[in-house]
């Protein structure tokens, strides 16, 4: 019996009707163009199933590790939300732990030097949020930016945000 992690290779492989694609393409075509899953459950199955021997990942493109034809895939093939649980379930636990810890110290002290400015909690952080998204950056890198732009001396922060992005 083949497993679901096969099947889900082989339906997207067919329905692009290719046998190699990008890692990009992959995650995108199964999350935008499927809709199966989102980007960042996409990215976990992509890990998954090079690490359980699925996919080959090679130069930047993925690979089935078997033959395309031998795989019986269920028409209008789409995979369970067990399936995509059972992924992400699986994902986190061979993820290392991650130093979120030092991020969010930062970002607290960056909230309460924006209180001293006089700016709002709630002003500061949606500031951040949007700037963050405007520019495609971490929300500490627009906070310092922000608490830069309101008069406050940051130089004490830059080694912290660089610590606190790194270890994201």
């Amino acid at each position: 019996m083949v497993d679901e992690l096969t099947v889900c290779a082989a339906a997207f492989f067919r329905i692009k009707g290719k046998d190699i694609v990008a890692e990009k393409e992959f995650s995108m075509g199964i999350s935008l163009d499927l809709r199966w899953m989102s980007v960042k459950e996409a990215n976990a199955l992509i890990k998954i199933m090079i690490s359980s021997g699925v996919i080959t990942l090679k130069d930047g493109y993925l690979r089935p590790a078997f033959d395309l034809s031998e795989i019986d895939v269920p028409m209008a093939y789409r995979p369970s939300a067990n399936f995509v649980k059972k992924v992400l379930d699986m994902h986190r636990e061979s993820e290392p732990v991650k130093k979120t810890q030092d991020s969010d110290n930062v970002f607290s002290e960056m909230i309460s030097m924006a209180e001293k400015s006089g700016m709002r909690r709630a002003g500061y952080v949606a500031a951040c949020n949007s700037l963050s998204r405007k520019l495609g950056v971490d929300i500490e890198v627009a906070g310092v930016m922000i608490l830069r732009d309101i008069g406050s001396d940051v130089s004490e922060l830059y080694e912290k945000v660089r610590n606190a992005v790194i270890n994201k």
